[in-house]
């Protein structure tokens, strides 16, 4: 009988190795006794892609992002809530090596909401003057998760790529050791962005970039005539298409409504600056700038989606549920520390909102369940409440330090904003035919097509990575939103995700897809056949793969379907 160095599994259902040595032990016994073995980060992929399958007769967790619970079995998931510091190798040059566990940002979980802040990779590189080149719309992610999946912000200027110097991996046998750019190129650009299934990432080495700050602004438009990008055509001297303004925006996104009778843009837009002899900085706010306001606009939205989108007062008041627990736990996060050295907990004030605003919003969901169209009939108004058009006072402007500002969605609640979507990257020279198509699609199809929420486009500069889906190429983004308490799976033959992805196939415009959201769950041959065709190093990758995990410890169901057609 084997003795392996292990660590104890939690109460969490997770593993929670201290140690390099307790993971090598972890995999050794996956390897030995034919477990699967995965590990999870902030969980902001969806949960598939993310945990492994469930032991025989359990059922597996839910397909959704923010699934903090593995499924049950003799599995081993893995957390890395223990890896988390950061170690200078030349402050001077800021090079650094951090633990693979380690958040970009704030981790949402953190009930003291500021000591995992300081603790954060971002932040200890702001202290001492330095950042990364990009960064996506939100910074909860751990460092490895971000990688591993293939996230990126919007711009075409600036590569997260240029920051990533080595990790550290621990493969299928037990084998650690470092894959350098400069050294093992070839295996750089295939582990880099490997999804979990080369080996468990312990650290990763970094190059960071000189801190530099953002100035930007945030406009909405309605589209037509006095709106400042031609979203659909070609452009002229004062209007650029949409494929210039996004080359030619340091950093940029854009959330389209294109419903009828809403029809507008709102643009996210900002550029490089040095930071000012006299430096004030005014950060960006995507909601409401006190915390109270931000999560009761965050609720009405919940409430606003889930009653659209359901019918029954009953299925919409019983989805809404977690929905008022999140509202009621974020308004009980501390304010002060007591006398002990301990969080404040505050209950009082947070249970007096949660029945107030259950009194306040029942009455109307059980009207407007009973009433559908007169939601419907007022929802155009509700979005000029919720994101109203620009006046002449302009947008809303903004300077801060990249860290805080960059990353425009970080207060946007993952619960209460639960958002799920497919994010189709896409050449960027298709840009204007694309525009077209999902136009067309809009104006003919209406809420069957556009649904109620937003549908997000910017860009993803190229990469080396092999499975990277801005591969060599420049990309245009479009990120098709679902709202998490939405009923059916969008990814389905008959899903609200399959309309996009066949529309493109169907007139030849090539696309790759995130691999941390939704990709097609039906047709698995097929897809896997299209997919090689857009990879030109797929084959490479899964031969290597499997050089790597030689009992395929890491691959799970989910992977075999979407990676080599299994059903």
């Amino acid at each position: 009988m084997k003795i392996y160095n292990m660590v104890e599994r939690g109460t969490d259902g997770f593993y929670h190795p201290e140690n390099e040595e307790q993971i090598i032990a972890l995999i050794k016994k996956a390897h030995d006794e034919k477990h699967q073995i995965r590990v999870r980060g902030a969980a902001h992929s969806i949960a598939w892609a993310i945990y492994t399958d469930p032991g025989e007769g359990f059922p597996n967790v839910p397909n959704t992002v923010s699934e903090q619970s593995p499924p049950k079995g003799p599995n081993i998931n893995i957390m890395l809530d223990n890896f988390r510091k950061m170690h200078w190798l030349d402050e001077e040059k800021g090079i650094v090596e951090a633990e693979a566990g380690i958040h970009l940002g704030k981790d949402p979980l953190d009930p003291t909401e500021t000591s995992m802040l300081k603790e954060s990779l971002l932040y200890q590189a702001h202290q001492k003057g330095w950042t990364l080149n990009d960064l996506g719309g939100i910074t909860h992610q751990t460092v490895s998760g971000f990688l591993m999946t293939g996230s990126s912000g919007g711009t075409l200027m600036y590569s997260l790529d240029e920051n990533l110097l080595a990790f550290r991996i621990v493969d299928g046998t037990g084998h650690a050791e470092w894959i350098e750019k400069d050294k093992h190129q070839e295996l750089f650009n295939a582990a880099a962005l490997s999804l979990g299934l080369f080996g468990v990432i312990t650290k990763v080495r970094l190059q960071l970039t000189k801190e530099f700050c953002i100035y930007g602004e945030e406009i909405t438009y309605d589209i037509g005539p006095k709106c400042p990008i031609d979203l659909f055509g070609d452009g002229n001297k004062k209007t650029p298409d949409l494929a210039t303004f996004l080359k030619d925006t340091p950093y940029s996104r854009i959330l389209w409504w294109p419903q009828k009778q809403v029809n507008r843009i709102m643009i996210w837009m900002a550029i490089r600056g040095e930071r000012l002899p006299v430096f004030s900085p005014f950060p960006y706010h995507e909601f409401e700038k006190k915390k109270f306001n931000t999560q009761l606009e965050e609720l009405a939205a919940a409430v606003l989606f889930t009653t659209l989108a359901n019918k029954g007062f009953v299925n919409i008041w019983s989805k809404l549920k977690k929905d008022f627990t999140q509202f009621k736990t974020n308004l009980s996060k501390r304010r002060g520390i007591t006398s002990e050295g301990k969080p404040r907990k505050r209950w009082f004030v947070p249970f007096c909102a949660d029945i107030i605003f259950k009194l306040f919003f029942f009455p109307a969901v059980l009207f407007f369940s009973i009433f559908p169209g007169v939601l419907v009939w007022m929802y155009p108004h509700i979005i000029d409440i919720l994101e109203p058009l620009s006046g002449k006072e302009g947008g809303k402007s903004f300077i801060d330090y990249v860290w805080r500002s960059l990353p425009m969605d970080n207060a946007a609640d993952d619960i209460l904003m639960g958002t799920e979507f497919t994010e189709l990257w896409i050449p960027v020279q298709y840009t204007t035919k694309v525009m077209q198509l999902l136009k067309y699609q809009f104006d003919e199809k209406g809420f069957e097509a556009s649904g109620y929420y937003a549908t997000e486009l910017y860009t993803g500069i190229k990469s080396e990575l092999w499975l990277s889906p801005s591969y060599q190429t420049d990309t245009f983004r479009v990120d098709f939103f679902w709202y998490i308490n939405n009923p059916g799976n969008p990814a389905a033959k008959d899903g609200y995700f399959s309309q996009f992805w066949e529309l493109l196939r169907e007139h030849k415009i090539p696309f790759r897809l995130h691999w941390g959201k939704f990709l097609p769950e039906y047709n698995y041959k097929e897809w896997v056949e299209y997919f090689r065709e857009q990879y030109p190093r797929w084959d490479d990758f899964m031969k290597l793969r499997a050089e790597r995990d030689p009992q395929n410890i890491f691959l799970t169901s989910y992977w075999r379907r979407h990676l080599f057609g299994e059903e």
